[in-house]
């Protein structure tokens, strides 16, 4: 199980989320499923609502030509999550978590537990790091994940404005136990684009060139692969 999360909004973790959980399912034919936890908003369960409803004549032949199903997005609460895991298909491999900004609600700490792998995306700004490192610290002093079990991923990332300063912080993380992934995601509009983002579709090739998200999607499918080996050797 994977997710996305920090407290700070405007981070990219429901984007992050949704991009992944396309790239894997349909390009990479991983079966997964979101469970969108963030009850106050609900924005990934929301926007399958909405891209159900519009569909017309030409997203309905892609989807008769796509070799996987549209992956299934469950809604709720995390004090949801093990009824939520209950109800998704035996066939699912990969769960990925939309959990909301506040850890304060309730269920949240044991929803956290559940999670084999939380991913803190972070802008170099002071405050989104202060935000972002004070929410990794405070899961691991009351023992939700261990800090190798986390990893921190730049996003809305510039090399020539945040490059050095990245580098920076990686070492500090690192002397705190904390991983950074080695995917930088540059700041893209492009990502916020209904097409773009589909619950329905991966992110389309001409996009996806540029985008500098392949980088990320393919270490998330190694962190995948290493986790799985790590459940086997158990």
């Amino acid at each position: 199980m994977l997710a996305f999360a920090t407290q700070k909004g405007g981070m990219g973790k429901t984007t992050l989320s949704v991009l992944v959980a396309s790239w894997l399912h349909y390009k990479r034919g991983i079966p997964s499923a979101i469970l969108d936890l963030d009850g106050s908003q609900l924005s990934v369960y929301n926007q399958r609502l909405r891209e159900i409803e519009n569909l017309d004549d030409n997203t309905t032949d892609r989807l008769d030509t796509q070799n996987m199903d549209p992956y299934p997005i469950l809604s709720g609460s995390p004090g949801d999550v093990n009824r939520l895991l209950a109800e998704l298909p035996e066939t699912v491999k990969l769960v990925l978590l939309d959990l909301p900004g506040n850890i304060d609600v309730p269920g949240y700490d044991a929803a956290l537990r559940r999670v084999n792998m939380l991913i803190v995306p972070m802008e170099t700004s002071e405050y989104s790091v202060t935000t972002g490192f004070g929410y990794l610290n405070a899961i691991r002093e009351v023992n939700l994940l261990p800090a190798d079990s986390c990893r921190v991923v730049w996003n809305k990332f510039k090399q020539s404005r945040d490059g050095e300063l990245a580098d920076q912080l990686e070492e500090r993380f690192a002397e705190y136990g904390f991983q950074c992934l080695k995917s930088r995601i540059p700041q893209r509009d492009s990502y916020q684009d209904s097409g773009n983002r589909s619950t329905l579709f991966p992110m389309p090739t001409q996009y996806l060139r540029n985008s500098g998200l392949k980088d990320l999607f393919f270490e998330i499918e190694d962190l995948i692969e290493a986790l799985q080996h790590e459940r086997i050797q158990q």
